[in-house]
């Protein structure tokens, strides 16, 4: 059985990350998909709970949505969680190692020069240290004639 770990923030590129999961996984099912989010740590324990809990109904929302545009796909497996961790790349690589996960997927925001160079790149980051394959997805290029 493949097993997805799926690395969201709530971007504009996550629905895309998303999509490409779960077409991913009903390509390959039987599939487990992780869903995975990282919060920044609270000052407060209790409102740190409570942060974990909405981010995680945020990604079941994000998923359902997205399975309601297109076919309901028997043989994938949905596991939801948010993560506390100030370092997002770690954290993911973390989650991952305890998933055992086969394939990391991240979406990519596509920065570039100065902008890059300032915010870093966490999947770039999990490129480099996962313990597995990673699959990054860049958002569309709409805009471009052509395209």
């Amino acid at each position: 059985m493949l097993r997805l770990l799926v690395a969201l923030d709530f971007s504009d590129c996550s629905p895309l990350t998303l999509h490409t999961s779960l077409e991913v996984a009903a390509r390959a099912a039987p599939a487990e998909v992780h869903v995975m989010t990282v919060i920044a740590p609270g000052h407060d324990d209790l409102a740190a709970m409570g942060s974990s809990e909405h981010a995680c109904d945020e990604l079941r929302r994000m998923v359902e949505t997205e399975r309601s545009r297109h076919a309901h796909v028997e043989g994938v497996r949905l596991q939801f969680s948010a993560q506390p961790g100030s370092s997002p790349a770690e954290t993911i690589v973390a989650h991952a190692l305890a998933v055992h996960a086969d394939v990391i997927v991240v979406g990519t925001h596509g920065r570039r020069g100065l902008d890059r160079l300032l915010l870093g790149s966490v999947a770039e980051a999990v490129v480099r240290t996962a313990p597995c394959s990673v699959l990054t997805v860049k958002p569309r290029l709409n805009h471009l004639p052509g395209v």
